[in-house]
């Protein structure tokens, strides 16, 4: 018997991912230093990748 799964309230983690990569370019958008919103930008691509991956399956 299998054990029962209740529906998380939670987004699935597609969801969650991109939401955190428009969170990361938010932030860049509005910091100063450069080499710190590179990073996030890199971070956001990342992030929004793996969520259009997990999307797909």
């Amino acid at each position: 018997m299998k054990p029962l799964v209740l529906a998380s309230p939670a987004p699935p983690r597609a969801q969650r991912l991109a939401q955190e990569a428009r969170n990361c370019l938010t932030i860049a958008v509005g910091h100063g230093d450069v080499a710190f919103t590179a990073e996030l930008i890199d971070e956001a691509l990342k992030l929004a990748q793996r969520a259009r991956e997990l999307a797909k399956t």
